[in-house]
């Protein structure tokens, strides 16, 4: 296997901080509150039972709001951490031309990645598991197999996010681009519909002078962009269900080796010398020109129209702006990169 311990040496120096954040996050959000809310049942805090078990069952589902945010947070900071920081200050095209291959350097990144984000969360897993066995309270409330599914589904989510990240970092030659544009994709098909679907209904409004029926045509096709919606299609995998969480994470598992396959595929096409400009490729400056300029014309007519309250005047003056803003901005930032 191509393990290099200097290569994950390196790597490890640039990301440590991120592996110890997260465990102590992770153990202050799963075992450390189960933990906490013990204490209090012992001190009659709670009046029923049934606030007992709301409290500490929501610890590994969705209600953990800390842990969620952590998981979407984390793994692409991560990743920018290892791709596109390190393609800003070109250190990887450094390596390559030093005694490293391409598959060496992104192999390690990655196999160093997967580390900081599961081993984390398999501690806080093993350390409920202990506390199972010396707490009556916290066996009655977890079960074994529920342990073990909250560890699996949640790294498996947690190596998706990582994964689309990595792609994203090479097609963009920043680590801001990186960073902003995971988000931005991975909600982009969904949000971008439903901008169209706002537009849509406001001039329907306009020309038939009457509200557009929230079952349309126009409506019912929604469904089919949640499904190509990334963000959307990682979150199937907190299904309530135990055999479905199983299913959609080892599913969620597949498309990430997929997503890295595709993102090698990425780095051994890419030349070093874009790593510096907004994109990577030639070739997806016209597609990006133009993601960008049709969704801020989107955004421009709903925030005039709708935020700022000017109705349908607004919405074409969004248009306009919107129109405007999106043509100029990109083209500025492809070229100004591309001359320094």
């Amino acid at each position: 296997m191509p393990f290099n311990k200097t290569l994950l040496r390196k790597d490890w120096h640039i990301t440590k901080w991120f592996f110890y954040s997260y465990l102590i996050l992770l153990i202050m959000a799963v075992p450390y509150n189960v933990a906490r809310n013990l204490s209090k049942l012992n001190s009659n805090s709670y009046d029923t039972m049934n606030n007992l078990l709301y409290t500490l069952r929501r610890v590994l589902n969705l209600e953990n709001e800390l842990v969620i945010i952590a998981l979407i947070i984390i793994p692409v900071a991560l990743s920018v951490a290892l791709i596109g920081e390190e393609k800003r200050k070109k250190t990887i095209e450094i390596m390559i031309s030093g005694p490293f291959s391409r598959f060496e350097i992104f192999f390690n990144k990655i196999v160093l990645g997967i580390f900081i984000l599961v081993v984390p969360i398999l501690m806080s897993g093993i350390s409920l598991l202990i506390m199972r066995l010396t707490s009556d309270y916290v066996g009655m409330m977890f079960t074994s197999s529920q342990i073990m599914i909250w560890i699996f589904s949640y790294s498996a989510f947690a190596i998706s996010m990582f994964s689309f990240s990595c792609i994203i970092g090479m097609l963009f030659g920043s680590s801001i681009g990186q960073f902003i544009c995971t988000y931005i994709f991975g909600v982009f098909p969904i949000v971008f519909y439903e901008m169209f679907y706002l537009s849509y209904s406001s001039l329907y409004t306009l020309i038939n002078g009457k509200e557009l029926a929230y079952e349309n045509a126009v409506r019912s096709v929604s469904k089919y962009f949640e499904m190509i919606t990334p963000m959307q299609f990682f979150f199937r995998t907190f299904d309530y269900s135990q055999s479905a969480q199983i299913f959609f994470s080892f599913r969620l598992l597949a498309v990430a080796i997929g997503m890295l396959l595709i993102a090698l595929v990425l780095f051994d096409l890419s030349k070093m010398e874009k790593n510096s400009e907004v994109l990577t490729f030639e070739s997806l400056e016209g597609f990006f020109r133009l993601g960008v300029f049709l969704s801020s014309i989107l955004a421009g007519g709903i925030i005039f129209s709708e935020m700022i309250e000017l109705g349908t005047p607004g919405l074409f003056i969004g248009y306009v702006v919107g129109g405007f803003a999106g043509y100029k901005i990109p083209l500025y930032l492809i070229q100004k990169n591309r001359a320094s």
